[in-house]
């Protein structure tokens, strides 16, 4: 029996038409750098988002809100 074989000839895109696929260095400082799988390309990423940052908060994570005041009524059963 015969198997047909077809032969794929691989080509790299250009850059903008290239669906990037990011290899990314492991996170060691506020950047990596990436280069794409496909096509080459390099390019800068950030660690972490610039504004947030989960663990500088001004306030305690624990305290509680203050509840404003509430007055209670005498003439009321429940």
């Amino acid at each position: 029996m015969k198997q047909k074989i077809k032969e794929r000839i691989e080509e790299k895109p250009s850059t903008g038409e290239c669906h990037h696929y990011w290899v990314i260095e492991v996170a060691n400082g506020p950047t990596s750098f990436g280069e794409c799988k496909h096509c080459g390309v390099k390019k800068e990423f950030l660690n972490a988002f610039p504004d947030f940052n989960p663990l500088r908060r001004s306030s305690n994570p624990l305290a509680l809100p203050e509840l404003p005041a509430v007055e209670v009524d005498k003439g009321s059963k429940s």
